[in-house]
């Protein structure tokens, strides 16, 4: 992590030295067509941005096009502004708004378009070694004797590869919430088990360890802490967010915690993500349908669950049974 205003200083940096910053992450060989792979080109000039065209199949490609940036009149330095301050904390879109001095609107974009990118690193990456998995709440903590769900609550799965003991280090994390069925009264169903498994967990490289208690409950105590900690940081830096968008914002919180695991540098891997894909528009984010609602209210048959888990845990880990 790095302090606010070392995040800030690419405020300072000219477009040109913004630009071949960008440049050198995108092409870090040169310029090579996106379309034929050709290295022979020719610069178009007169533009705010550079503009090749390659000289095989003449197609034209902006230094932005193919990127979160594209169709982005925001300035390179306050995009590389935003991917500094995300890459190293959360943050809302009104405080990037006030940081960079844009529009909430833009500000909002911008961070949806970033997130984007972090959530298809997340979705490639997965999961390997020990795993094991949490339950996690992002949301006001209900009574103790309260086992339904309020609206204001909204609990997610969260998995980590382990080192150590049944409690031990946790080298990586990937996060799911529930969209209706993966978990009931505190408890990961078999059915979110393996829905999360499919997802997120290398099977050939992993061994799953879903041992629970008494209760049915996982109870693993530095995945729960790491949860309640990403579940606090929503509340309190975005005051809630809503179902549509709410996966993005724990890959957000996924994408960080791994990178500062493994000791790469957030900043300058979020770049080369930033520079390598592009984006949903506006309209995309928008448009994105709202995932179901897990239901605690209707009964279900716990003890059959607990039993079904359990029997999936032998099936994963003979040995953990």
């Amino acid at each position: 992590m790095f302090s606010n205003e070392t995040a800030l200083r690419f405020l300072q940096y000219s477009e040109q030295k913004c630009a071949d910053l960008l440049m050198q992450a995108r092409w870090p060989g040169g310029f090579r067509c996106p379309g034929c792979g050709s290295t022979a080109h020719y610069r178009i000039s007169g533009r705010r941005l550079p503009l090749f065209a390659c000289a095989s199949c003449r197609r034209q490609c902006s230094l932005i096009s193919g990127t979160v940036m594209e169709r982005s009149r925001v300035p390179l330095r306050k995009w590389f502004t935003a991917i500094a301050l995300i890459s190293s904390r959360p943050i809302s879109a009104a405080a990037l708004a006030d940081q960079i001095r844009v529009t909430y609107k833009t500000a909002w974009l911008m961070l949806h378009k970033l997130r984007s990118a972090m959530s298809r690193h997340e979705e490639l990456d997965r999961l390997t070694g020990l795993v094991r998995l949490q339950l996690g709440n992002a949301g006001p903590r209900p009574l103790p004797w309260v086992r339904n769900l309020s609206d204001r609550e909204h609990p997610f799965v969260i998995g980590g590869s382990m080192e150590g003991g049944p409690d031990g280090h946790v080298l990586g994390i990937k996060l799911m919430q529930d969209t209706g069925g993966d978990t009931y009264q505190w408890k990961i169903t078999p059915q979110g088990a393996l829905r999360f498994i499919d997802k997120h967990v290398d099977r050939s490289r992993s061994a799953v360890d879903l041992r629970t208690d008494t209760l049915g409950r996982t109870r693993v105590f530095s995945l729960w802490k790491i949860a309640m900690d990403i579940g606090c940081g929503i509340n309190s830096v975005h005051r809630g967010v809503g179902a549509k968008y709410r996966q993005a914002y724990l890959n957000e919180y996924a994408y960080r915690f791994n990178q500062s695991s493994r000791g790469q540098n957030a900043e300058r891997h979020l770049l080369h993500l930033a520079a390598a894909s592009g984006a949903p528009t506006r309209k995309q984010l928008r448009d994105r349908p709202v995932p179901g609602r897990p239901d605690w209210d209707t009964y279900r048959n716990t003890r059959r669950m607990i039993a079904e888990l359990k029997a999936l845990a032998a099936r994963l880990l003979p040995q953990a049974s």
